[in-house]
């Protein structure tokens, strides 16, 4: 089957839709299949549904979760095989028919295509058929207001960015001829870059923009790091450099995969260092991100490698940590950024701290002056 095949299929699952969004059980297990190829933890056409792929099933769930959405990696395991692209293998002697779920003691494991298995082990196709699985999750412009607000967006900032997009500033674009459709129906992070890097440089733009006092670019730039959140174009990128890189070895890249997707020994430093996060103390490890502290683009590899350069951390507070929201004094002390308009939201509060040694003091100052936004 072609890529356009399966781009399509990732676009449209058969997801259970309760409460007025769908459920994102079937994309969180193929986001983590494809991390645990990416690792080289997944090698061969073969997944068990093992403890290191419900960790990364968690991880996404963590991120696309609604209201009561339960943390049940088996079920999608198991209701994949409806969407034909996911074949699951029986126990010997177990007749297919009779198994309505899944059990370790009926499953053996699943496969998918051979064509979609190779897809998924190139890092810039695997980044198409990402944002590919987003679509299913809900309109891309509902979803974009729910990670706004999960970002410490107020609702009125996150309705009047979308309103802009999907607005007046698709029908610019259109007029000019840069795109033939409107911007939130645009699925790929690079196409919207494509359409809105000349929309920026109108001065019919430039002029409603400085009208609005910048709201219209900001509006622009954040719908285009929420779409790239949603592929994790930079994560992509970073797995492209270390791949091509000559100086490395095939070992050495591993572990650095490994380090980038938050797994592997660093993680394992960090659960060991902190026994929980690092701000709240929360010890349940599925819920928790290794994060970087001076960020991986900025860092060199003793520094990525380096768990003193590491904090453990829920979901919402690495992400506020991520995109310099917030940082941390020499002291451990929170501070939060004027950007940050509804800590409450994320479950941050200006009382939080962290333990902060000796060995973390120069990371931390590199994302006091280099990443927090104020």
């Amino acid at each position: 089957m072609s890529l356009e095949f399966y781009l399509h299929k990732f676009q449209d699952l058969n997801t259970l839709r309760q409460n007025g969004h769908n459920k994102p059980h079937k994309v969180c297990l193929l986001l983590a299949v494809m991390d645990l190829i990416s690792i080289g933890a997944i090698q061969h056409n073969r997944i068990e549904l093992s403890a290191e792929l419900k960790h990364c099933f968690s991880i996404h769930f963590m991120r696309l979760r609604a209201g009561n959405d339960a943390d049940t990696p088996e079920n999608p395991f198991f209701h994949l095989r409806s969407e034909g692209f996911w074949h699951l293998h029986y126990q010997a002697g177990i007749d297919a028919c009779m198994v309505d779920r899944y059990s370790k003691s009926k499953i053996a494991y699943a496969s998918l295509d051979d064509e979609l298995f190779e897809f998924f082990q190139s890092s810039i196709i695997s980044a198409d058929l990402r944002l590919a699985l987003t679509m299913n999750l809900t309109r891309l412009p509902e979803l974009y207001q729910r990670w706004a607000q999960q970002l410490g967006k107020s609702e009125k900032t996150a309705r009047n960015y979308i309103g802009a997009v999907q607005g007046s500033l698709s029908e610019m674009a259109k007029q000019h001829g840069l795109t033939d459709k409107t911007l939130t129906d645009i699925g790929s992070y690079h196409h919207y870059q494509r359409a809105v890097t000349p929309l920026r440089e109108l001065a019919e733009f430039k002029a409603k923009d400085a009208r609005g006092k910048a709201m219209y670019s900001n509006a622009l730039k954040n719908y285009g790091e929420f779409l790239a959140d949603l592929g994790q174009v930079d994560v992509t990128a970073d797995l492209d450099e270390i791949q091509a890189s000559a100086n490395l070895s095939p070992t050495e890249k591993a572990v650095l995969i490994s380090t980038r997707l938050g797994q592997g020994r660093f993680r394992e430093h960090l659960l060991q260092q902190w026994q929980g996060c690092a701000v709240t103390g929360y010890p349940m490890p599925a819920m928790l991100v290794a994060s970087h502290i001076k960020p991986w683009r900025a860092a060199n590899n003793i520094e990525r490698l380096d768990p003193h350069n590491g904090l453990l951390l829920l979901a919402n507070i690495d992400k506020a940590f991520d995109k310099g929201f917030i940082t941390f004094e020499k002291n451990g002390a929170i501070l939060l950024s004027s950007v940050l308009e509804q800590p409450s939201v994320l479950g941050i509060s200006p009382k939080m701290s962290l333990k902060v040694r000796d060995a973390h003091q120069p990371y931390l100052a590199y994302h006091r002056e280099r990443v927090f936004a104020g």
